[in-house]
Order: structure tokens, then C-alpha cells, then sequence
């Protein structure tokens, strides 16, 4: 995936895709912060859908002959090369910046890959058009977790400080591997906590759940669930030093809820976690939608897609 040289170690190149909203801003942030902390790239892509279709004239005062018909990706162009210079300063010449009509996914899936870039930056979806043809960013993720090969970070809140206290979430499955490998090589400085949210086995075929609730069957299986944890990490053969920078939890509970109160209660500022899994967990934590995963998780997520796992570094 990516670079050669960024296969195990942070990324050298970042893609943020814009839609030029003010809420983009966040992930500019956060972008130009990861940047320099991995003295990485920095790629910004924004696409434009259906911008073939001929303006309705017939509701447009009369222009100057010297006025032409507005160039929208001339447009796009200038508005980020103006919020560039605004943003980054004397750094602006340092970004490469594409603007490309498309469907956004597609378009930025192939620029990734054109770019070799290692991440995927978005900020969470919005609700209200711009002035371009818009899209809706929530969608366009939604399709990039389906189709990228790439890590990709939604991006919530403000970059007020770099990422200090990450949460992985683990099913023991391939996909929670793949996620904690890539965690502890983007994070090679912070300590990672790896949280296994579980309930009743078989809870929704039992006529009596509350049963697998009592302290006695809460103990077995709770110990079952310890040693799958020690099999799931060893299996991983990770460096000591990786190894000791994770903090196992492993708590009963519904992962939607579990995973947001652990956000609440620790000041989590970003939560890792792969697409796919034994039992669906991951399914039911960030819903169909990528909206889905910024209205559940109070802070940034770090996604990693199926795909990778088919073609791990």
C-alpha cells in the first residue's frame, strides 16, 4: 500500500479531499499537522460531479461580452489556491493540488493511486450545498471504505494538539489486526488502548440473556475472552516495544455504546478501527454511512478498509 518507504512507517504522502466547506477546514487542520509531525506530502484533491450539464440562461442578467461562462474546475481551483495561501503561507507551494471532474470516489481513489499517497484525510459529511456542483462528502466516503486500499481518517474535531490518547477496536478478527498494525506504525510514540466490547454469546437466541449476566457466567467467559486477547496479540509477533505500548481492555457492553462512552469518560481523541469482522461489531458501531460514524463517535476515526487486509503491507 503507498510508498515503498512508508510500508513500516508513517506515511510519507497524505491526500485530503476537500468540498471547499468551512467545516473542511478541521481537515486541513489536521492534515498540515500530521504533515509535519511525519514530515510527509501533502496531496489535496477536490472533485467535481456533473459539471457538464449548461447553466439556464434563461435566468441570468445580461453580461458583458467580456464575460464568459463560469469554469468550474477554474473556480475550484482558485478558491483552494486562495484558502492555501491563506492556510499554509509561504507552504502553499509545497501541496499539490488536483481538481477533476468525476465521481469523487473514483476520482480520488485514482489520485491516491497515482500519488502513492499512504492516508486518505475527509472531514465528516455536511448537509447544506456550496456554490459548485456539491457532493456530499458522508457518500463519498461511504464509497471510498468499499473501494480503497488506503487508511482513511474522518476527521471530527479541531487539530488543537496531536493525537495523544487512541483507542483500537478488536474483534480478534483479521480486519482489527490489520487496523492495530497500522495504529502502532502511523503512532510509533503514543500508547494505544485495544478495547474488545462484547455481550451474551448467542444473546439473541436465549430466552433468558440476563442469565449469561451473573458474575459466576461473566467470570467464564470473560476468561475465554482473555486468552482469545493473548492468541490474537501473539499471533501479531509484534515488536516488544510495540507490545508494550498497548493497553488491553476487554468490557461487557453493546460496542456502539460502549466505544462512545469510552470516548466520553478518557478524552479519546481518535478512534481506529478496520470495516470488517467475525461478528458484525464493526458493522454496528459505524452503521451504513460514514455520517453514521461521526453522529456515534465524538471525536476523529481512523478506518481502515477491508480491502487492506486482502493486501497488507
Amino acid at each position: 500500500m503507498g510508498n515503498a518507504a512508508s510500508d513500516h512507517g508513517t506515511p510519507r504522502k497524505i491526500l485530503l479531499a476537500t468540498d471547499l466547506s468551512a467545516r473542511g477546514d478541521r481537515a486541513l487542520e489536521r492534515a498540515l499537522s500530521l504533515c509535519v509531525g511525519w514530515n510527509a506530502e501533502l496531496v489535496i484533491v477536490h472533485a467535481l460531479e456533473d459539471t457538464h450539464d449548461p447553466p439556464d440562461m434563461s435566468r441570468r442578467p445580461a453580461l458583458p461580452s467580456w464575460h464568459g461562462l463560469p469554469d468550474a474546475v477554474s473556480v475550484a481551483r482558485r478558491r483552494i489556491a486562495q484558502g492555501l495561501r491563506a492556510d499554509l503561507g509561504e507552504r502553499v507551494g509545497k501541496a499539490a493540488v488536483f481538481v477533476a471532474e468525476g465521481e469523487p470516489a473514483e476520482v480520488i481513489e485514482r489520485i491516491a493511486a497515482g500519488e502513492a499517497c499512504d492516508l486518505i484525510i475527509t472531514g465528516t459529511a455536511r448537509e447544506q450545498p456550496f456554490v459548485l456542483r456539491p457532493y456530499t462528502l458522508g457518500k463519498t466516503v461511504d464509497r471510498l471504505l468499499r473501494r480503497s486500499t488506503i487508511p482513511i481518517l474522518v476527521v471530527r474535531n479541531r487539530a488543537r494538539s496531536a493525537y495523544e490518547h487512541i483507542v483500537a477496536a478488536t474483534d480478534f478478527s483479521d480486519s482489527s489486526a490489520v487496523a492495530l498494525q497500522v495504529a502502532l506504525r502511523f503512532f510509533p510514540l503514543q500508547r494505544l488502548a485495544l478495547l474488545h466490547a462484547y455481550e451474551a454469546p448467542y444473546q439473541t437466541l436465549l430466552t433468558d440473556p440476563a442469565r449469561y449476566q451473573d458474575a459466576h457466567h461473566q467470570d467464564q467467559y470473560r476468561g475465554s475472552l482473555e486468552r482469545e486477547l493473548e492468541t490474537f496479540l501473539a499471533k501479531l509477533s509484534l515488536p516488544h516495544e510495540d507490545r508494550r505500548r498497548i493497553d488491553p481492555l476487554i468490557e461487557f457492553g453493546r460496542p456502539e455504546s460502549l466505544f462512545r462512552d469510552y470516548v466520553f469518560h478518557h478524552d479519546a481523541d481518535l478512534v481506529v478501527f478496520g470495516t470488517y469482522g467475525h461478528h458484525a461489531v464493526f458493522e454496528a458501531l459505524i452503521g451504513s454511512t460514514a455520517k453514521g460514524i461521526a453522529s456515534m463517535l465524538p471525536c476523529d476515526a481512523l478506518i481502515v478498509p477491508r480491502a487492506i487486509v486482502q493486501n497488507p503491507a
